[in-house]
């Protein structure tokens, strides 16, 4: 759902629109994080490496909800010079793209690998 007010466009991955819909009490929260990350990526995010229980997260950033609920996604830009990073989903999108990956409490939104082969079947 891109917009022009944003300097980033969005794409949202499957496992990300379901936790969206399941956390409709912090849907407001979720928006106005998403509208910071769409404005600039990097302001506010962090990088991502290799997290607890083995998960590579390399490419991958997250910003901060609440004390324990993340959203966890890629730059395109970024994600594309950072070869180790198994989750750039960027292939026909452009450089200026925002892929959301996942939502949710801090371990459920971490454990995003999981998952990975849901995204790789939708592209």
């Amino acid at each position: 759902m891109p917009t022009s007010e944003f300097a980033y466009r969005e794409y949202w991955g499957p496992r990300f629109a379901k936790a969206y819909r399941r956390y409709s009490n912090l849907r407001h929260l979720i928006d106005w994080k998403m509208a910071q990350v769409l404005a600039d990526p990097y302001m506010g995010t962090e990088r991502l490496g290799k997290v607890s229980g083995g998960v590579d997260l390399r490419g991958c950033r997250s910003i901060r909800i609440t004390r324990n609920f993340r959203i966890i996604f890629v730059v395109c830009e970024e994600c594309r010079r950072v070869p180790e990073c198994k989750f750039c989903f960027c292939e026909g999108l452009p450089d200026q793209t925002v892929v959301f990956l996942a939502a949710g409490p801090h371990e459920q939104a971490y454990a995003v690998r999981e998952g990975i082969s849901e995204y790789a079947a939708t592209l």
